[in-house]
Order: C-alpha cells, then structure tokens, then sequence
C-alpha cells in the first residue's frame, strides 16, 4: 500500500473529480462554447487543472474565471467589450485582481464586482427553491477546479501540494502531512508559518482558506481527516 504524500494528493483528486463527473446535464446549455471541452466536459463539480494553468501575478486560474463569464453572463461581457475592445480581458483581470486584494475572496464571491457600469458575478449560491429554472442552472453552473503542486509564487519555484478553485478563484490551499512517515499536523502549520512568505499574494489574509489533511489510509474524500483550518496571513 503506497502511503506516501503523492497517493493522498492522488486519492483526493480522484474523489474530487469522481463527484465531478456526477454533473447534472440541466447545466449543458450554458456551456456550449468549444473553448470548455479543456475544462473535461460538462461545467460543475471538480475539474482537474494543471500548475501551469495558475497566473501567479494576477492569482487566479484565468481560463476559468473567464469562461464562467462568458458563460453566465454574455451580455454584461458583450457590454463592457464595447467599451474596451481588445484590451476588455486585461482591464477586467486587473480590476477582479485588484478587488480581491482589497476586499478579500469571501467578499467578492459574495457581491460581485463592478467595472464601468457592468455588474459581474463571481459565484452563484444556491437559489432558496427549485422553482426558479434559471436560477438553479446558474447555481450548477459554479466550476470548482483543483491543481496539485501548485507554484503560487513570481519570485521562486515553491509549491503547494493541492490548492482548490470556484470558477477560477483560489479558495482553498492545502498542505498534506502523513503520520506514517513521520509528520503530523504540527508540521504543517510550522511549514505555513515560517515556510511560506506571508507577503506572498496567495497568502495574503482573506485571500483564501488553508487546510492540513492527515491520511486515514481510506479510498475517498470524505474518509480524510479535515483537521483545523485558518485564514491565511
């Protein structure tokens, strides 16, 4: 049996994406542009993505973020492309990045942003009642992505060891410690706190939730021990 920290990070991406692929079809429609496929079918539940997919100066996986746009919201896009033209992509990275920074994740997944009189959606929860059509295919609509041995940084090549995104934005980073091998939870807050420069932008407090996972030995997801978790600073 490989108890080694690669099989956790493999055991955890397999459920994730496992649940994935339980997608309701209802959410098809909104995903019709071919530029999707890459993502691995239909959009909702788990998708895996790549290191390199991650922008490390904007901070977000921008694929992502930017088809969920064009997906759910043409018309505010369409919108905000007649005032900018080609430059429309850079100015609303900049300006989500930039909105991130100062009002933190949690908020913008919360309220959206505006960007010269368009109002953009960075998540949709779910509608209080199935009745509204609409409103639940956008709910399913939320793409969650996870990237194993993530490079967050402009400076060095240091790595995480599963970081977790909704529809492009980093919500969650991870870093795994295997009793069976010698480390423990105490491990992984002493590499968070002394290991991980806290000027990094992915670790900047309120920028997203890091979790330390110990290994149960077990073949899903919600068989792994979520031990304590704590915004970054």
């Amino acid at each position: 049996m490989d108890i080694s920290e690669k099989a956790l990070e493999t055991i955890i991406e397999n459920a994730l994406i496992a649940d994935g692929m339980k997608t309701k079809s209802a959410v098809q429609p909104f995903f019709d542009r071919a530029g999707l496929a890459k993502f691995g079918g239909s959009p909702g539940g788990f998708r895996k993505r790549r290191p390199e997919d991650y922008d490390r100066a904007y901070c977000l996986d921008v694929a992502v973020v930017l088809e969920f746009i064009y997906a759910t919201q043409p018309k505010e896009w369409d919108k905000l492309k007649k005032q900018h033209g080609d430059e429309t992509k850079d100015r609303f990275l900049r300006r989500l990045a930039s909105e991130i920074q100062n009002r933190g994740t949690v908020d913008v997944l919360r309220n959206g942003l505006k960007a010269n009189g368009c109002t953009f959606r960075l998540a949709y929860f779910r509608p209080a009642s199935g009745l509204n059509e609409e409103s639940q295919k956008l709910y399913e609509a939320n793409l969650f992505t996870a990237i194993r041995q993530l490079k967050y940084s402009e400076k060095n090549e240091k790595s995480l060891d599963m970081s977790l995104f909704l529809n492009g934005l980093p919500i969650i980073t991870a870093e795994l410690k295997n009793h069976f091998t010698g480390q423990n939870v105490q491990d992984g807050i002493r590499q968070y706190r002394f290991d991980r420069d806290p000027k990094e932008p992915l670790f900047v407090f309120g920028r997203c939730l890091a979790l330390r996972l110990r290994p149960q030995l077990k073949s899903t997801f919600s068989d792994i021990c979520l031990s304590e978790s704590f915004f970054c600073r």
